[in-house]
């Protein structure tokens, strides 16, 4: 598995806002969450955690350790958090351009819902979102803080992490990654 690192924020406590939950006007615009697959490789053999976080817009709750079927980019993030901000039109640019191949998940973690969805919709962010608002995925990762971008292979296996900003030659490594890592079998 390949692990970079760079400059990250540290999470605060979460906010008082519900997971689900908005207190805002702001229409939300991003993709419906998807209905998960099959569980995928266990936790403790580089698979995610069972969570279910609630999806930010419409669709089903998010079964973590069932994205499986397709590669799966998932990263990270929060309005609190300047480098994950500045990192969000990148995001938004390759989904736009391999959203096809590879499903993209954000996960806003330990933040306000209403912020959350003020910022997707002002930033033209337009895939899926769920909610950790506790932060639970980032503690049973044993990660820091945000932003973490983590590639997941169509079988549910971490195969590569990023942690803290990522840099136009980073995300294409990781997409790369994504695209030419064995099917699950």
């Amino acid at each position: 598995m390949t692990v970079v690192a760079a400059s990250a924020c540290s999470a605060p406590a979460p906010t008082s806002s519900p997971a689900g939950s908005t207190s805002s006007t702001a229409a939300i615009t991003v993709a419906d969450c998807e209905q998960a697959g099959a569980s995928g490789v266990a936790f403790e053999d580089g698979g995610l955690p069972d969570l279910s976080l609630p999806c930010l817009g419409n669709g089903p709750t998010v079964q973590v350790g069932a994205l499986t079927g397709r590669p799966t980019l998932i990263n990270l993030w929060a309005t609190w958090c300047g480098p994950c901000r500045e990192e969000m039109p990148l995001l938004a640019q390759a989904f736009g351009e391999r959203g096809e191949a590879i499903r993209f998940l954000g996960i806003n973690t330990r933040d306000d819902t209403g912020s959350a969805a003020d910022f997707l919709s002002t930033t033209g962010v337009t895939y899926a979102q769920a909610v950790d608002a506790k932060g639970e995925l980032l503690a049973d990762l044993g990660l820091p803080g945000l932003p973490i971008t983590l590639a997941i292979d169509s079988a549910g296996r971490v195969i590569a992490r990023q942690i803290g900003q990522m840099s136009p030659d980073e995300l294409r490594d990781l997409l790369e990654q994504l695209t030419t890592a064995p099917p699950a079998g």
